[in-house]
């Protein structure tokens, strides 16, 4: 308990909001599931879950002295949270999932993808900043700012692998030569590699919007509601 506290209060405005917009797209589920007698649209729970654990992930790196803590260690974390950091914005593409809407609930349906969008990608965007912060205890500025767009073109590749491929995070340690021949064959498709660049722009203009009005904002860290 002491450690999610310990987790919890690093970031602490950010996650009270973060907790309470939670609770309320939950709400929206649970509204929905009354309205149309149906669990529909619950597999959000799950892709919420797993946009949260790569946040979780650096969340916990901010706590460690990382100068003092184990190189292996370090890297280990680090990958584990590059191969889960994109689920984190693969959430956005499950708007795709509109087009099985009743009329009569379209637009509640539209307000509960764009919700759980919404908290997934933030909780990437603000896992963003917090491996940027990381980097910076081992990097220069400079190098920081391209390995942050790499990242996200990475991410862009992720959301394909797993929106159009069909593939999950732990299938690099399930599946990973089946993976890897489909990479493959994704490595020489244009369509592939325009999807990943598109959504890595976009990420990235996200994260660099988030972080211009962060330090621009002088009130920063008061949350007022």
């Amino acid at each position: 308990m002491d450690a999610l506290l310990k987790l919890f209060n690093q970031n602490k405005k950010a996650n009270q909001l973060l907790l309470c917009y939670g609770l309320y797209c939950l709400s929206l589920l649970l509204v929905r599931a009354k309205i149309t007698n149906s669990v529909y649209l619950f597999f959000l729970i799950w892709n919420v879950f797993l946009a949260f654990i790569p946040y979780v992930i650096t969340l916990h790196l901010l706590t460690l002295d990382l100068k003092k803590t184990a190189q292996f260690k370090v890297l280990a974390i680090m990958g584990i949270w590059l191969a889960f950091v994109p689920n984190a914005f693969y959430i956005i593409t499950d708007l795709v999932h509109l087009v099985n809407s009743d009329g009569h609930i379209f637009w509640l349906d539209l307000i509960i993808l764009s919700s759980y969008a919404l908290i997934g990608f933030a909780f990437g965007i603000l896992s963003l900043l917090d491996f940027e912060k990381i980097l910076y205890q081992f990097t220069t500025v400079k190098i920081t700012s391209l390995i942050i767009p790499i990242i996200c073109f990475l991410c862009g590749i992720g959301i394909y692998i797993g929106r159009i491929l069909r593939y999950n995070s732990w299938d690099i340690i399930s599946n990973p030569f089946e993976l890897a021949y489909d990479l493959f064959q994704m490595a020489i498709s244009l369509k592939s590699i325009l999807f990943s660049i598109h959504f890595g722009v976009f990420i990235y203009f996200s994260f660099l919007i988030k972080k211009n009005l962060t330090s621009n904002n002088p009130n920063h860290g008061n949350i007022n509601l």
